[in-house]
């Protein structure tokens, strides 16, 4: 008798958020910097047995985000590694380099040169892939969690779920208007607003920024904390409404 499931085998994805992923390889690095280490030295860093399924996944996941470089039976941490761990999260070549790990998985590439501006919810996500890609309903529910988180630890995906490009020289965007004072003339803060969106300077870190096209040769330029709440960015809206109005 035949009891072998009928449940499709899901294509090889990460397993594990990028952050996460990091967050595993910067053991190795602590233990053993440039150096090489094996199979078993990495499953014995991260807790897990060598021969098991959950290695085997953490394994792959390692070096589809290309955190580690295989060399025959030895693994050293990668180039792509050491930038995310020396460079602010803020940084240009921190979010260019996360994304780039992010697009090392097949099918995360593919889904991202689809979607290309806007990542949908994670079930429109998992939907996607289970209708086009053949994953099982629940691999391809986890990793639509995955590649979400993933993005957002890479810093291009705003509170809209907007894929933000990323902006050579610049460091992210403008945080004021998750706080401080709101009593400053609009005339104020548009001045200082355009002097640090087009300096090409340095700029606080765990913000971000969006480019919106309005016309032919015309851009609206939004600059905004990471965590903006909904209420915050109905503010915004509000803010812009008077000043046009």
């Amino acid at each position: 008798m035949n009891t072998k499931s009928n449940k499709p085998k899901s294509p090889p994805t990460p397993s594990r958020p990028l952050g996460d992923s990091v967050d595993d390889v910067k053991k190795l690095y602590a233990e053993y910097s440039h150096g090489t280490f094996a199979k078993a030295e990495i499953a014995s860093k991260l807790g897990i047995s060598a021969t098991s399924g959950p290695f085997a996944a953490r394994l792959f996941t390692l070096k589809a985000f290309g955190l580690i470089s295989q060399n025959g039976a030895a693994y050293t941490v990668s180039d792509t590694f050491m930038a995310l761990n020396s460079t602010d999260p803020s940084d240009a070549k921190f979010k260019q380099t996360a994304l780039n790990a992010i697009r090392g998985s097949d099918t995360f590439k593919e889904l991202l040169d689809e979607l290309k501006n806007k990542l949908p919810s994670v079930d429109a996500v998992a939907g996607r892939l289970e209708t086009q890609k053949k994953f099982n309903a629940n691999r391809a529910k986890a990793a639509a969690n995955i590649l979400e988180k993933s993005l957002r630890y890479a810093g291009v995906l705003d509170s809209s779920n907007n894929i933000l490009p990323v902006r050579d020289g610049a460091s992210g965007s403008v945080g004021r208007q998750g706080g401080g004072s709101t009593e400053r003339t609009q005339e104020t803060q548009d001045t200082e607003d355009s002097s640090v969106v087009h300096d090409g300077g340095p700029l606080p870190p765990d913000t971000l920024s969006m480019e919106i096209p309005v016309g032919e040769d015309r851009e609206v330029v939004i600059r905004y904390p990471r965590d903006l709440s909904p209420d915050e960015a109905k503010k915004v809206g509000n803010v812009l409404n008077a000043v046009v109005g």
